[in-house]
């Protein structure tokens, strides 16, 4: 009966010790978002990966096409790449870049990220 008990206990223990509350959760990914107005049609793609120097400094490259829309009418496609290092802070959920100022806001739970006004999804 008490080894039945102590058995219960330790797998009890076990089970709240493995629970996915204390995993880390990976904010790694491609995150893409795409808007239109009567100036421009955008398609904006940022990729997050893990720096292999810290593990709470993170590589971002952002992909941008966007056509421009002038007198009504649709010129063809244009691309910029920018690539930063930012530190992420866990507790705030935010990642900082230092050089320009730039903050990225994570929703790990939404599978999202924003970059001031402009909200990304995750799709890998």
């Amino acid at each position: 009966m008490k080894v039945s008990t102590i058995l219960i206990a330790l797998a009890t223990i076990l089970f709240y010790s493995c629970s996915s509350n204390n995993k880390k959760t990976d904010i790694s990914g491609t995150y893409v978002t795409q808007f239109k107005n009567e100036y421009s049609i955008t398609t904006d793609t940022i990729v997050l990966t893990a720096s292999e120097s810290s593990s709470q400094t993170y590589n971002i490259e952002r992909r941008t096409g966007f056509n421009k829309v002038r007198n009504g009418k649709t010129l063809p496609k244009q691309f910029k790449v920018a690539k930063w290092t930012t530190t992420y802070n866990t507790t705030k959920e935010l990642l900082q870049e230092t050089d320009l100022g730039k903050q990225i806001s994570l929703s790990p739970d939404k599978q999202s990220l924003k970059l001031g006004d402009t909200e990304y999804q995750k799709v890998k």
